[in-house]
């Protein structure tokens, strides 16, 4: 079996990441911070080589595709199940609102995220699963490497899946705004060589905990 290499990498800053909202699937656009961690991710191209991108359809992920797409003149294919977590009733909400208006669901999200179910919105179970469809499409596209362009959410997700540890796990990763991750498969085995790495972004190892995701 050949070895397939896929680069992780969440989408730039938007206001809302700023502002410890919570986003889900609110189409919230790049701030110009995370425009430009885009352009600045961009020159990973020259490291990756040949690829396809895979897309979340929110314009927060698109955004941050189309300058490294350029870069590397790389196609880039929407997927649905790439797309951040539905936080239902959350949503555009505040942590702090949030943790006033759904204290017992709040607190519970923070110590056992496994055990929550967003009130009008997705599990982590269910996000995982469809994460999993997502996966399997682009690996069916029988390409060698495959950038993934999406959300802390999934992205995390995925990364408990690879790892096989239990969804209760999601808080024990920290993926800061286009950070670049590279998990590798081969004869059944899986490596992570990199793993939330922004040294492209030039701050070095500096990043802001975002109370809403």
């Amino acid at each position: 079996m050949k070895k397939l290499r896929f680069y992780l990498i969440r989408h730039g800053e938007t206001d809302w990441n700023a502002q410890g909202r919570f986003q889900g699937r609110k189409d919230i656009g790049l701030n110009d911070e995370g425009t430009s961690q885009a352009q600045l991710t961009s020159k990973v191209a020259s490291k990756i080589g040949k690829a396809v991108i895979w897309c979340s359809p929110l314009s927060r992920a698109l955004h941050t595709a189309k300058p490294l797409a350029q870069k590397g003149g790389y196609e880039i294919f929407i997927e649905e199940n790439l797309i951040e977590i539905d936080h239902g009733k959350w949503e555009g909400l505040h942590a702090e609102e949030v943790k006033r208006f759904f204290p017992e669901s709040f607190e519970l999200w923070h110590k056992q995220p496994d055990k929550v179910q967003m009130p009008g919105g997705e599990s982590l179970q269910e996000v995982q699963e469809r994460a999993l469809v997502a996966l399997s499409k682009i690996k069916q596209n029988g390409k060698e490497q495959a950038i993934i362009i999406s959300h802390d959410a999934v992205l995390k997700c995925l990364l408990c899946h690879w790892l096989e540890l239990p969804l209760s796990s999601f808080w024990r990763f920290r993926l800061a705004n286009c950070s670049v991750s590279i998990v590798e498969e081969e004869n059944g085995q899986v490596t992570i060589p990199m793993l939330g790495d922004i040294c492209h972004l030039k701050k070095g190892w500096t990043w802001s905990i975002q109370r809403g995701l």
